[in-house]
C-alpha cells in the first residue's frame, strides 16, 4: 500500500513539473533546489537498528542518497555517520570491527587497564560503592566507555562542520531531557554527544550528562521521527522502523522488564501510528526472534537487514527514476587528518589530581595528535581503573585547532569488590576486596584483599604515585597465607603439609606504560611448615621457619587482550633476586629434647640446645636465584591459536647441600606469583631451586564464550650445585625430569571461568584431573 501511495505521489509530482516546465523537466527535476526533498528516518531499536544499513545499502544501489537523515537511538548512530559521509558498505564495516560484547558492559579491554592496576581489573561479581562508611547498591546500568570510544573515534570527521546543517547530508537526531520528559532535537554542538544521548537506553545505559541537564534515549518521546523530517522540509519520507508500532498486549511483554519498558516509551508509541502515517515508503524489516538486545547477532541482523532492503529495491528505483535522481554515494574512507591541541583541561575529578591525569594523558597544549592516538591517550587516564567513564570534546579554536576538555566521572574513594570460587585442589571460598583512593596520602590506592576458604589469604597493597611526570610509584605490599599443600610421591598424595608463608616487599615501580613495568626494592619472606629439609625427621618435629632478607629487581611484561580468556598479546617475566640473609629455625613438639635425624637407615639424636648449630650448617649464605617465563599466543584466526612457553629457576651459589627457596612447579595455577604451570603434574607437585620448562598448546574457540586448550610440555629439575663444581652444567636440570600433557575446556560464565581438565605425564601415567569456577585471588584463574 505504501508502495503503491509513493508511485501515485512521484507521477503527480512528475505531471506537475511537465506542465509548469515544459522544456526543461528533465533539468529542473535534477536541481537540487528545486527537486523534491527525500527524508530518510531511522528509528531506534537496539541491536534491530543495524539492520538500517542494509535498506541504505538498497537505496545506494538505486542512485538515491537522501536530502535528510533523522534518527533516534540506534537510529540516530546509522544515520548520523551516514549524514556524515560514511557508505552503507562502510558503515557495515564499522559494525563488524566492533567488539559488542565490550560495548555492551562495563568493561574495556585488558591491554588498556595501567599496569598497576591489571591484577584487580575484571575479576569480581559485584562492585559496591562504599559512600560514608555504608554499603551502596550499584545502578547496575551500563556507563558505556566503549560505546563513547567507538562513537569518539567514527564521529571524528564531524570536527570539520559547525552544524549539522553542514554535513554531507543535514542530519537531526533525538534525546530526552530528564528534567522536563521533552525532546531534544540536536542541529549542532559536538556530535558524539548527540549520539551518545540519543541511544542512552533507559535500563540498559546511564544518562548522559550534557552541560546543562541530563538526558537519555530520544526513544522515550519519539522513536520515529517523521515529523522533524517534515520539519526540515522532506518533501518525501522514507521511514524504517525496526521498534513496536503500537502498545502491545501484557501477555507479548514477556515480564515486569517489558511493561516498564512499555510505560517509559508510552509517550513515543502514542506518535508512531501518526509517524507511520507520514511515511511515502513504510519499512518494517521481519527480524524475527532478535530482539533489540541482539548484539551479539550484528552478522544475522545485517543479512536481515539486506534482505528487506531488495525486496524495496523496485520501490527505490521507481522513485529515483520519476525524478531523474542517480546519486552516488563514495563514501568517506577511514583515513583522518590529524588535528592540533590548543589547550588540555579536565573536569570531574576531585579524587585524582591533574598532574596525576596529565601524564597519563600525555597530551599537551601545541601537540598534533591523530584520533587514534587521542583514543589511546583517554584509555591511558580510564585505566588508572578510578572512573566509571572518561570521554572528552573537542572545542574549536580557530582553524584545525581545538581545545581539549577531558570529562570524569570518578568512582567512589572507597569501593567493596565480591567473587566467589571453588577448584578440587583447595576448596571453595569467598573473595571481599576493598579499594580505598587516597587513604594513605593524595593520588595513593590502598587495596585490603581477603579470601576467606579452607586456605585463606590475605593481603594489603599500597602504592603512591610520585615524581613530577607521576610514572613512578612507591609500592608496599603484605602477603599472607596459609596452604594445605598436598606432597606427592609416584603421582599420589602421601601426606599434607600445611605452609604458613608470609612477604613484604617494600619497592619502587614505573607506571607509565600500559604493557610493561620495570621494579627494584627489597622482599623479606617467611615460611612455616613441617620442613622435610630433604631428610627424614623423627616426630619430634613441629615446625620449621625459614626466612629470608633480598633486593629484587622484576621486569614484567603483559600485552595480553584479556585477563582469564586471552587470544592475542605476550607475556614476560625476568626477576633476580640476590638473597642477603636466610635463616632456619627448628621446632619441637612440647615434651620432646631431642630430634631424630633418619640418614640412610642410620638414626642420628639431635639434643635441643644442639639444634641452633645444625640449623646454622643447613642456612645458604647469600645467593642469587633467577626466575625467568616467556609466552606468546600466536593468532592464526579468531577461533584458533597457538602459544609456545618457556620458563626457568635458576639458583646460583658456591655451596651445595644447603636449604635453598624452592620454585613452584606444575598444576593450571598461579596461586602465587612466582608459580609456574605444568600439563601432567598437579600443583607444586613439583618443587626445586633450579628448573626449565618448554611447552607448546593450542587453544580452539569453537563457540562464542566455549575455550578449549591442548598441550604438551617437557621439565628439567635438579638439586642446587656450587658454581664451581667441574660438572655443574652437566647436572643442572637433571636429576629428574617430565614430559607431560592435557587437556581442558572452559566456560566464560557470569561467575568467572568454568574449567574442567585432565593430564597426565610419561614418568608415573598417573591421570590428575581438575576442576575450577570463579574468581579466586590467585594471579590466574585459567
Amino acid at each position: 500500500m505504501a508502495a503503491f501511495r509513493s508511485f501515485q505521489i512521484i507521477l503527480t509530482l512528475g505531471f506537475l513539473l511537465s506542465i509548469t516546465f515544459p522544456s526543461a523537466a528533465f533539468q529542473e527535476n535534477n536541481s537540487s533546489e528545486t527537486r523534491p526533498k527525500i527524508g530518510l528516518v531511522l528509528s531506534g531499536g537496539g541491536a534491530k537498528g543495524m539492520a538500517h544499513i542494509g535498506i541504505i545499502r538498497s537505496m545506494e544501489k538505486a542512485g538515491i542518497r537522501p536530502d535528510y537523515v533523522v534518527g533516534t537511538s540506534m537510529g540516530s548512530v546509522v544515520g548520523g555517520l551516514y549524514a556524515l559521509g560514511y557508505s552503507a558498505d562502510e558503515l557495515e564495516e564499522i559494525i563488524l570491527n566492533i567488539d559488542w560484547d565490550l560495548i555492551i558492559s562495563n568493561r574495556v579491554e585488558f591491554n588498556t587497564i595501567a599496569f598497576e592496576e591489571k591484577e584487580y581489573y575484571n575479576r569480581y561479581l559485584l562492585e559496591f560503592p562504599v559512600v560514608n562508611g555504608k554499603i551502596a547498591f550499584p545502578s547496575g546500568l551500563i556507563e558505556g566507555q566503549m560505546l563513547s570510544e567507538v562513537l569518539h573515534y567514527y564521529t571524528w570527521p564531524a570536527n570539520n562542520y559547525k552544524s549539522f546543517d553542514d554535513f554531507p547530508i543535514p542530519f537531526r537526531c533525538v534525546a530526552t531531557d530528564i528534567a522536563t520528559g521533552q525532546p531534544i532535537i540536536f542541529d549542532d554542538g559536538y556530535l558524539h554527544d548527540a549520539m551518545r544521548s540519543s541511544i542512552a537506553i533507559p535500563t540498559a545505559f546511564t544518562a548522559f550528562d550534557l552541560d546543562s541537564t541530563a538526558v537519555v534515549d530520544g526513544g522515550v518521546v519519539n522513536n520515529f521521527p517523521v515529523d522533524i523530517a517534515k520539519e526540515m522540509g522532506a518533501d518525501i519520507v522514507i521511514g524504517v522502523n525496526v521498534s513496536d508500532e503500537d502498545f502491545l498486549e501484557v501477555d507479548q511483554l514477556g515480564g515486569f522488564g517489558g511493561i516498564l519498558m512499555q510505560l517509559a516509551m508510552s509517550q513515543s508509541l502514542a506518535k508512531t501510528k501518526g509517524n507511520i502515517e507520514q511515511c511515502d515508503i513504510y519499512i518494517k524489516p521481519d527480524l524475527g526472534i532478535y530482539s533489540t538486545a541482539s548484539f551479539g547477532n550484528y552478522k544475522e541482523i545485517l543479512a536481515l537487514g539486506d534482505e528487506t532492503g531488495q525486496l524495496y529495491f523496485d520501490d527505490f528505483k521507481q522513485l529515483a527514476d520519476s525524478l531523474g535522481r542517480n546519486d552516488k554515494v563514495l563514501g568517506i574512507g577511514f583515513k583522518e587528518a590529524p588535528i592540533q591541541i590548543s589547550g588540555v583541561s579536565f573536569v570531574g575529578n576531585r579524587l585524582f589530581s591533574t598532574s596525576l591525569l596529565q601524564s597519563k594523558l600525555g597530551i599537551s597544549a601545541g601537540e598534533t595528535v591523530s584520533r587514534e592516538e587521542l583514543e589511546t591517550a583517554i584509555r591511558r587516564v580510564y585505566g588508572i581503573n578510578g572512573f566509571y567513564k572518561v570521554d572528552y570534546s573537542l572545542v574549536p579554536f580557530g582553524e584545525d585547532r581545538y581545545n581539549l576538555k577531558v570529562r570524569l566521572k570518578e568512582k567512589p574513594a572507597t569501593l567493596l569488590s565480591t567473587a566467589i570460587h571453588y577448584d578440587n585442589r583447595f576448596s571453595a571460598g569467598i573473595l571481599f576486596n576493598l579499594t580505598a583512593r587516597d587513604f594513605i596520602g593524595k593520588n595513593s590506592r590502598t587495596v585490603f584483599l581477603l579470601d576467606v576458604s579452607e586456605n585463606p589469604k590475605a593481603r594489603i597493597d599500597h602504592y603512591k604515585y610520585f615524581a613530577g611526570n607521576k610514572n613512578l610509584a612507591f609500592n608496599a605490599r603484605l602477603n599472607l597465607l596459609r596452604q594445605q599443600l598436598p606432597q606427592y610421591e609416584n603421582g599420589e598424595e602421601s601426606f599434607i603439609l600445611v605452609d604458613r608463608n608470609s612477604s613484604l616487599v617494600a619497592q619502587m615501580i614505573t607506571t607509565g606504560s600500559l604493557k610493561q613495568f620495570f621494579a627494584l626494592g627489597a622482599i623479606y619472606e617467611y615460611s612455616k611448615s613441617r620442613l622435610q629439609f630433604n631428610f627424614n625427621f623423627s616426630d619430634a618435629l613441629k615446625n620449621g621457619v625459614q626466612s629470608s632478607l633480598g633486593l629484587r629487581f622484576r621486569y614484567y611484561r603483559n600485552s595480553q587482550n584479556d585477563r582469564n580468556y586471552p587470544t592475542r598479546g605476550a607475556e614476560g617475566l625476568f626477576e633476580p633476586t640476590f638473597h642477603l640473609t636466610n635463616n632456619l629455625t627448628i621446632n619441637l613438639k612440647s615434651g620432646f629434647d631431642e630430634l631424630v635425624l633418619n640418614l640412610d637407615g642410620i638414626e642420628i639424636p639431635i639434643a635441643k640446645e644442639d639444634l641452633p648449630g645444625f640449623t646454622d650448617a643447613l642456612e645458604p649464605d647469600p645467593y642469587f636465584s633467577i626466575l625467568g617465563r616467556y609466552s606468546k599466543f600466536l593468532y592464526l584466526s579468531p577461533k584458533f591459536q597457538f602459544k609456545p612457553e618457556v620458563a626457568g629457576g635458576l639458583t646460583l651459589t658456591n655451596t651445595a647441600g644447603r636449604v635453598y627457596q624452592e620454585f613452584f612447579v606444575g598444576g593450571y595455577q598461579n596461586i602465587r606469583f612466582s608459580d609456574t604451570n605444568f600439563w601432567g603434574l598437579n600443583y607444586a607437585e613439583v618443587q626445586s631451586p633450579n628448573f626449565a620448562k618448554l611447552g607448546m598448546s593450542a587453544q580452539f574457540i569453537p563457540l562464542k564464550k566455549i575455550y578449549l586448550r591442548a598441550g604438551a610440555n617437557y621439565l628439567g629439575f635438579s638439586d642446587t650445585f656450587a658454581l664451581n663444581d667441574e660438572e655443574f652444567f652437566d647436572k643442572l636440570f637433571q636429576t629428574d625430569s617430565f614430559f607431560g600433557f592435557g587437556t581442558d575446556i572452559t566456560y566464560q560464565s557470569i561467575i568467572g571461568p568454568i574449567t574442567v581438565g585432565v593430564s597426565s605425564n610419561s614418568s608415573d601415567k598417573k591421570l590428575r584431573s581438575y576442576f575450577s569456577l570463579g574468581f579466586s585471588f590467585n594471579y590466574s584463574d585459567r
